[in-house]
C-alpha cells in the first residue's frame, strides 16, 4: 500500500511522531484548551482544534501539495521544508531567499518560489532545482503555473506588470492597472480582477479589457475559486464571477485562505490570532471567535485540499483541524 493510500484511509491521528510537539500536550493544555474549544463561528459546536506545533521557525509562505496531506513551508531563513502531520518535518533546500510566493502546480511535480530578493525558482516536491531566474518585482507579487507558461506579476518602481515566461524567456510583458491581480479559473485560464465601488470586475486575460474604473482600497488575493479583499477594517469574499462581496468586519487581518470546497474561511491577525468562519455566514454584523495562537502577526494561512487541515504561520507553525 502506498503512503497516499495509507493517509487517505485514516482520520486525523490521535498521536503524532516525536519530531512534532503536540499543541495540546503538557503546559499548553492549561493555557489553550479554553481558547481552542471556543474557536467557533456564531457559537457553533464545531471549531478549530489544535493538532500539532511543528518544529518550523518563522514561516513566510505555506502551500499544501494538491491531493496530499503534505505541507510545503518556506521560512525567513531561506529554507524550504515539508511537514507531514504523521511522518514529520524535513528540510528540502536552504539558502533560497525569503519567499513572497509559494505555489504548487496541480500536477504535484513543480513548486514555484518567488523571493523578495528578486529571484524565482521552480523545484520539484523533493526540493531539487529545475529552473532559476530573476524578476524585478518589489512587492505585491504572485505567480501561477499557467501551462505552458509561468505567469508572474507584481509592483516595480515604474508600475505594476505581468509577465508570461517559458524556460526563463519572457514571452509576454504587459502593464497592469493599480491593485489589479491575476488569477486562474478552474480550467487554468488567466483572469484579471479588480475591486471597485460597483463590485469585483473580472475579465479573461488577453481577450477582454478591464473598465477604467477607480479601484477600492482592498488588497486582493486569489484563493482557489475565490478572491479575498483585505482592508484595515475587515475582509471581503468574492467568487470569480465577480459582483458584490460577502463582507466581515474584523480589524488587523494579515492573512486568509478559503477551503478547497469553498465552505470555510481561515483568517490570521496582526495580534497572532486565527479564526475559522463559514463562507455562507460571512456578514458585516458578525465576527468569528479568535484563537490566540501566536505572539507575533500571522504571516500565512492555508487549507489542505485533502482532509481537515488548516496551517497557520507566524513565529512558528501550527496545524489545526475542526469538527464536521
Amino acid at each position: 500500500m502506498s503512503s497516499d493510500d495509507r493517509l487517505a484511509k485514516r482520520a486525523p491521528p490521535p498521536s503524532l511522531p516525536p519530531s512534532h510537539r503536540q499543541a495540546s500536550a503538557g503546559e499548553e493544555t492549561q493555557t489553550r484548551t479554553r481558547e481552542v474549544t471556543e474557536a467557533h463561528f456564531l457559537h457553533e459546536r464545531s471549531g478549530l482544534q489544535a493538532v500539532l506545533k511543528a518544529p518550523v521557525k518563522q514561516p513566510t509562505r505555506l502551500a499544501w501539495i494538491p491531493g496530499r496531506e503534505e505541507l510545503l513551508v518556506t521560512t525567513r531563513e531561506g529554507e524550504l521544508m515539508t511537514v507531514d502531520p504523521v511522518l514529520g518535518t524535513r528540510t528540502l533546500a536552504d539558502q533560497i531567499g525569503e519567499a513572497a510566493v509559494l505555489r504548487v502546480a496541480d500536477d504535484r511535480q513543480r513548486v514555484l518560489i518567488m523571493t523578495r530578493e528578486g529571484t524565482y525558482q521552480v523545484r520539484n516536491p523533493r526540493g531539487e532545482l529545475l529552473l532559476k531566474g530573476n524578476h524585478s518585482f518589489l512587492g505585491g507579487m504572485d505567480g501561477y503555473f499557467a501551462d505552458p507558461y509561468l505567469l508572474i506579476f507584481g509592483d516595480e518602481a515604474g508600475g505594476r506588470f505581468l509577465e508570461l515566461r517559458q524556460d526563463d524567456v519572457v514571452k509576454v510583458r504587459i502593464p497592469l492597472p493599480s491593485r489589479v491581480i491575476a488569477a486562474l479559473d478552474p480550467q487554468g485560464k488567466g483572469l484579471l480582477c479588480r475591486s471597485t465601488d460597483a463590485g469585483l470586475q473580472v475579465v479573461a486575460f488577453g481577450r477582454e479589457k478591464l473598465p477604467k474604473d477607480e479601484p477600492t482600497a482592498h488588497v486582493l488575493r486569489a484563493s482557489g475559486k475565490f478572491v479575498l479583499g483585505f482592508t484595515p477594517t475587515g475582509v471581503a469574499v468574492w467568487g470569480q464571477e465577480g459582483g458584490q462581496p460577502r463582507s466581515m468586519r474584523l480589524p488587523e487581518l494579515t492573512a486568509g485562505d478559503v477551503s478547497k470546497d469553498g465552505t470555510l474561511l481561515g483568517l490570521g491577525t496582526r495580534s497572532g490570532s486565527v479564526a475559522l468562519a463559514r463562507i455562507d455566514q460571512v456578514e458585516k454584523r458578525v465576527h468569528p471567535d479568535l484563537v490566540r495562537a501566536f505572539s507575533t502577526a500571522v504571516t500565512c494561512v492555508a487549507f489542505a485540499s485533502r482532509g481537515r487541515w488548516l496551517a497557520t504561520g507566524a513565529e512558528g507553525l501550527r496545524i489545526w483541524s475542526w469538527e464536521s
